[in-house]
């Protein structure tokens, strides 16, 4: 498992829309389409210019059904409606729910944001790259920064997605994965470790299961006795450590 932290512009998201209008305008597609990608283009960058920084404290879920997390965000404008702001953000990608969890200062919101990605009928299929975002995940001083967890084929197709559309991203870091010597996962051996974290981006906890164990088991290569072994083990440690962590 690889860890890749790489970022960008934040302007780079203005271009990347323009090219989006300018590549719809030269394919013809419908005037709808191309006044709604111009609203979305214009919009976004308006949205931009009020937020000093967001940053994603929590994943609880993100992935091409739908999203959970937690993210705090702070106003240039403390004047600004905040929860209008986020919903007038994911209005043409998702239909989500915003929950105040905390006013830390003035112009700090600490919200939780859950949804589901709208499919239109002009979208091409999504991709699914394969690779789990994780912390850090911000964007502030007019940059982007993204993490994310995956092997080298998703690394490389995460990268190729980028180029594609023409983001000049820059990459961090890229290192295999790690985690702090005081984290519970640390305590795993590698191979509970690395079932444990595939389980869990392939949605074998999530309700209902998008993946079975057999599946896991074979996109793992070992034999579906081993794999139970794994991950017993390394659930009990994980509760233990939790549980009674002294």
């Amino acid at each position: 498992m690889r860890r890749l932290v790489l970022e960008w512009p934040l302007k780079d998201i203005g271009r990347v829309l323009q090219q989006q209008l300018e590549k719809a305008e030269a394919e013809n597609i419908s005037p709808e389409t191309i006044a709604e990608l111009q609203s979305r283009r214009v919009h976004t960058l308006e949205m931009l210019k009020k937020i000093k920084s967001l940053e994603i404290l929590h994943i609880l879920k993100l992935d091409q059904d739908g999203f959970a997390v937690v993210l705090r965000v702070e106003l240039k404008d403390p004047s600004l409606n905040i929860e209008e702001l986020l919903t007038y953000a994911m209005k043409d990608t998702a239909n989500g729910k915003l929950q105040l969890l905390e006013h830390e200062q003035e112009n700090t919101y600490v919200y939780f944001m859950n949804g589901q990605p709208i499919q239109s009928n002009n979208d091409a299929p999504r991709r699914k790259l394969g690779v789990y975002p994780v912390m850090p995940f911000w964007l502030k001083d007019g940059k982007i920064r993204m993490t994310l967890l995956g092997d080298n084929k998703q690394v490389k197709e995460i990268l190729g997605y980028l180029e594609e559309m023409g983001t000049h991203y820059r990459i961090v870091s890229l290192m295999d994965a790690k985690f702090s010597p005081t984290s519970p996962v640390s305590r795993l051996t590698d191979k509970q470790r690395e079932a444990l974290i595939l389980a869990f981006r392939l949605g074998y906890f999530d309700t209902p299961r998008k993946i079975n164990s057999e599946q896991l088991a074979e996109k793992l290569g070992i034999v579906h006795s081993t794999l139970a072994v794994h991950l017993r083990r390394a659930e009990r440690r994980l509760l233990s450590e939790t549980l009674n962590p002294t």
